[in-house]
């Protein structure tokens, strides 16, 4: 959306998704960046991208009552349900074209869970940052962990120049060991039993770090996100019925990637909340790797999507004239 300045800020300051809580006047010249409400988020980050061409335009909602999964007051501009958090307002108006990245927290699936929902791109690292004070605290399944920061975008040159700014790290000329959950088309991996998905969360996480420990890049399909269930431990904890509702929103490896200290990258398939999950353990030398793994995995654009969404000229046709 780069040079599109004018109708990015008209369109901020219009909120059409009620997903900006404030606006500022941003370089025309430069990519627009909306940060998730949240004080975790050390402001150095956003000074090292300001060098490079990247301009503060929003800060986001986040998902209300201490970062819930689901966030119950926004709404997914695609399915109309209600709209993963925690990150929630973040993704959308990286969704909407109101910014080209976002930046959020993730400690079990705040960043990922709501770019894959949209079918943009997420990335969550321990490298970003890395020297900051992180927010450890209990999450709802008594799990104590810190988070990660993570950047959302719908072009992969976008989020490739954030993570190398950010992190110092770029694609490497390798994929080394992948494991995967299935064959991807043009990747050299070994394909292996996985765990289960919706594992209790405790013991897919230990099941991540030793899988992590034993290959460079590990990849599985997941989702549909939050599109046939709702995602979130607070309504799924009562009884049978509610775990049930809870694990057809099918959240599964993204909800431990954080806690497990992953560098984790979602790209979009063609499906509704469908992503490929690209893992690795938060070492410059596996997340090169990564990259470069990425980098075989084809970009999924759905021209309607984008026709209808991205046109921000649909958000001021007149109304109704007397």
């Amino acid at each position: 959306m780069k040079g599109n300045y004018e109708k990015q800020h008209k369109t901020a300051l219009l909120n059409p998704y009620k997903s900006v809580i404030e606006v500022f006047d941003a370089n025309p010249d430069n990519y627009l960046v909306g940060i998730k409400n949240v004080s975790s988020i050390p402001n150095t980050l956003m000074h090292k991208l300001e060098s490079y061409g990247f301009s503060l335009h929003t800060i986001d909602k986040k998902s209300q009552l201490a970062g819930r999964a689901v966030d119950t007051e926004l709404i997914n501009p695609i399915s109309g349900n209600y709209m993963s958090g925690s990150s929630s307002g973040t993704a959308i108006n990286v969704f909407a074209g109101i910014n080209d990245l976002g930046i959020g927290n993730d400690g079990g699936g705040s960043v990922l869970a709501p770019a894959i929902c949209v079918n943009i791109l997420g990335f969550i690292s321990k490298k970003i940052e890395e020297d900051r004070v992180q927010n450890i605290k209990k999450n709802t399944d008594g799990i104590v962990a810190g988070n990660s920061i993570g950047f959302m975008a719908r072009d992969r040159q976008i989020l490739l120049k954030a993570i190398e700014v950010s992190t110092g790290i770029k694609q490497g000329n390798e994929i080394g060991l992948v494991y995967s959950d299935k064959k991807y088309d043009g990747i050299d991996s070994k394909v292996i039993e996985v765990m289960e998905c919706h594992t209790e969360r405790k013991t897919l996480t230990n099941y991540l770090k030793n899988t992590l420990s034993e290959c460079d890049v590990f990849i599985v399909s997941e989702g549909p996100i939050d599109i046939n269930g709702f995602g979130d431990s607070l309504f799924g904890h009562f009884d049978e019925r509610t775990k049930a509702i809870q694990e057809a929103a099918n959240k599964g490896y993204v909800r431990v990637a954080n806690i497990a200290e992953a560098t984790a990258l979602a790209i979009p398939q063609k499906g509704l909340g469908m992503t490929t999950l690209l893992m690795c353990e938060s070492k410059k030398e596996k997340i090169e790797k990564l990259l470069k793994c990425a980098s075989l995995i084809e970009d999924v654009h759905d021209e309607l999507i984008e026709r209808y969404f991205l046109n921000l000229d649909n958000y001021f046709m007149e109304g109704y004239q007397k």
